[in-house]
């Protein structure tokens, strides 16, 4: 069981990868119309609890190679709230009147 002790980075498999991006849509559909509980989250556990939870432990205690420069790409996304959109507007309003007064006055 030693396996399952991990911690750090998990070793990138090349095959493993191109597997899971080309599995078929024609599959999945066919899955999930045969098996009501393929893709649902906790159907893992429910088949198999003992290798479910030693799963999640090991996806808690290592990082992927690949999915950590990924993730961080991510997390810098330029998506903004309703409230940060707001606040740029704002910002853009007043920084427009002011250099325009600004302008007006000393040129």
């Amino acid at each position: 069981m030693e396996e399952y002790n991990m911690t750090g980075f998990r070793k990138p498999s090349a095959k493993k990868s191109f597997s899971a991006r080309t599995t078929g849509r024609i599959n999945r559909s066919v899955k999930r119309a045969t098996n009501p509980f393929y893709g649902k989250k906790g159907a893992g556990f429910i088949k198999d609890p003992e290798r479910s939870i030693k799963n999640s432990i090991y996806h808690k205690t290592t990082t992927g190679g690949l999915s950590s420069i990924k993730s961080s790409k991510a997390e810098q996304s330029d998506d903004l709230s309703a409230d940060e959109w707001v606040k740029v507007i704002l910002f853009f309003i007043v920084v427009f009147i002011v250099g325009g007064f600004i302008g007006v006055t000393f040129f």
